[in-house]
């Protein structure tokens, strides 16, 4: 889910979270999306998702990319693969033919003034279009076909960081498939159902460290960006309980036999007991949000 998550990164932090060199070092974060925040925008693209290896629109349409290494401040620069094309939301392709699109641009300064906090989630998206391979660095900045404004609206709290311990949607995929193996239908179910408990996590502005929280709940793990509990659903519900510390441990106690001796305790290094305390605590906030 776009949320889903995987690949730890050690630079980004959900209080201070920058599109920058060091950031893509370590790797890009696995998903946000982008809101067009102009007419122009809107007409080009429209709303879209971007990952690591794609860009994804509005109308179902996917463009692959993949990461350039360069010496770009503050920036991300995309090589779009396969000399795709794709039609946009609007009914025209990205470029005009015979052009396609080579190279994506993103950055959140776009060579304007702006104040930290303003430039803290606006994305500028430059536009390179061609009709043959040229490496980037033979890119003249001058000839590029269009520069979109975005606002990337996934909140900071879901920033891909074992500091924050938060998530993207890269896992949603994962813990779909996880539990959906073949011969297993309902994973295109599972993925529509945590997309739309995503959006309503969204909605409810929970604070950081109630989603940090309630991550290690599902889980039963401090370092839960990585396990096939992970699901927005599970959180969702979580976030509805009125005492999910007490349901916890309920479930911990049932479980292990052995009271918590605190709110820092969990079971990274016990994958089995993980796994039995997380479905037990599960079950229990779903069967709570069903009432």
């Amino acid at each position: 889910m776009f949320l889903f998550l995987a690949g730890t990164l050690c630079a980004a932090h959900a209080d201070d979270e920058r599109f920058d060199a060091e950031e893509l070092a370590s790797g890009a974060p696995r998903y946000f999306v982008l809101r067009a925040a102009d007419a122009r925008s809107t007409h080009v693209t429209g709303d879209m998702r971007l990952s690591e290896t794609a860009l994804d629109f509005t109308n179902g349409s996917r463009m692959d990319v993949q990461p350039v290494e360069t010496d770009v401040q503050d920036g991300l620069v995309y090589r779009v693969m396969d000399n795709e094309n794709p039609l946009m939301p609007s009914g025209r392709p990205l470029c005009p033919a015979p052009l396609h699109p080579l190279y994506l641009v993103f950055d959140n300064s776009g060579g304007h003034a702006a104040s930290e906090q303003s430039r803290g989630d606006t994305y500028h998206m430059t536009l390179y279009c061609g009709s043959r391979p040229l490496d980037f660095a033979l890119v003249d900045p001058a000839r590029r076909a269009a520069v979109l404004t975005y606002r990337r609206t996934t909140d900071t709290n879901w920033a891909q960081s074992p500091d924050e311990g938060g998530y993207v949607r890269g896992q949603v995929e994962a813990h779909c498939h996880a539990t959906h193996p073949p011969g297993v239908p309902g994973e295109q179910v599972c993925i529509q159902r945590e997309e739309e408990a995503y959006r309503q996590i969204l909605l409810l502005k929970a604070p950081s460290d109630a989603l940090k929280r309630c991550g290690s709940y599902v889980t039963a793990r401090a370092t839960h960006a990585q396990g096939e509990d992970v699901s927005f659903s599970n959180i969702l519900h979580c976030l509805g309980l009125r005492d999910s510390r007490a349901v916890f441990d309920y479930c911990a106690m049932r479980i292990t036999g052995q009271k918590r001796p605190n709110d820092t305790t969990f079971w990274d290094a016990q994958p089995e007991q993980a796994h039995g305390i997380s479905l037990c605590f599960n079950a229990l906030a779903a069967r709570q949000a069903h009432n």
